[in-house]
């Protein structure tokens, strides 16, 4: 008993962290753009992520995101509940589908666009009891109203595995867009039927020096200008979602893996021992 339960508990931790895909449409096809060259990163400035969604031949379809949190209240105590900002074609891309009303689309996302906002499925439950007069409803966010446009399917939580986003906004609605020095989007496509993964790094690295070139920081100097022309991009599987965790400690968890094997292996071996 002792072996099965370490080895559940266990291995729950690694099928959530590791092996369990994303409850979306096709999830083999999704792949996150990141950082080459010198530096290697998973975060761009919007300006970045703009110019790569511009250039780029080789996703149906692209998105950038940032977590984030949002007060609640519009004044007293603060109450805090998940957030993420998303472009506008984030949940196309994903292909999901809402619970109630609409999810946000390309027109959302304009420099000017309103303030709405999607709601995750737990915190329709939780904050407002699944009433599905939620529709047309304003909820504060950092003490802005936002209106309420659409509930997400019950089984989606975002794309970070350990996280469950409770709103969606617009990412035109941050202030900062313009800045090159605002490092904070993550972002991810979905690669084209009959294009390879392969494909899709040779033509994401091609349009590297023209993404790069278009968004230099203005007042860096030379030295730092140089530097960061000399990064290319490069794309990774993303069909299990983006976990720091996972990247952090992949090759402990991998271990981890192993070890739950042998000692499963010695729970039965006792197990056929007391019955032979």
């Amino acid at each position: 008993r002792l072996g099965i339960g370490a080895n559940t508990a266990i291995f729950s931790l690694i099928n959530a962290v590791v092996l369990r895909t994303l409850p979306v449409e096709r999830p083999e096809e999704l792949m996150q753009v990141t950082m080459g060259g010198k530096e290697r990163g998973t975060v761009f400035t919007n300006p970045l992520w703009e110019a790569i969604r511009d250039r780029q031949d080789a996703f149906s379809g692209v998105f950038g995101y940032s977590g984030t949190e949002f007060n609640l209240t519009a004044g007293g105590e603060i109450r805090r509940a998940n957030g993420t900002w998303v472009s506008g074609d984030y949940f196309s891309t994903l292909g999901v589908r809402p619970a109630l009303g609409r999810l946000l689309v390309r027109a959302d996302d304009v420099r000017g666009c309103q303030p709405v906002a999607v709601l995750g499925y737990g915190f329709w439950q939780s904050e407002y009891g699944g009433s599905r007069a939620v529709i047309g409803k304003a909820i504060s966010l950092d003490h802005r109203p936002h209106l309420i446009v659409g509930v997400a399917d019950p089984s989606f939580f975002g794309v970070n595995v350990g996280e469950s986003a409770q709103v969606y906004v617009p990412l035109c609605l941050r202030p900062e867009l313009d800045s090159r020095t605002m490092w904070y989007l993550r972002v991810v496509g979905r690669r084209k039927p009959g294009v390879t993964p392969q494909q899709v790094a040779t033509r994401v690295a091609a349009i590297a020096p023209a993404v790069y070139e278009a968004t230099v920081p203005e007042r860096w100097g030379v030295a730092e200008r140089a530097q960061y022309l000399t990064n290319g991009l490069s794309v990774v599987a993303a069909a299990n979602g983006l976990s720091p965790i996972r990247r952090q400690y992949q090759r402990a968890l991998m271990v981890l893996m192993a070890v739950v094997g042998l000692v499963l292996f010695v729970a039965c071996a006792n197990v056929a021992n007391l019955l032979l």
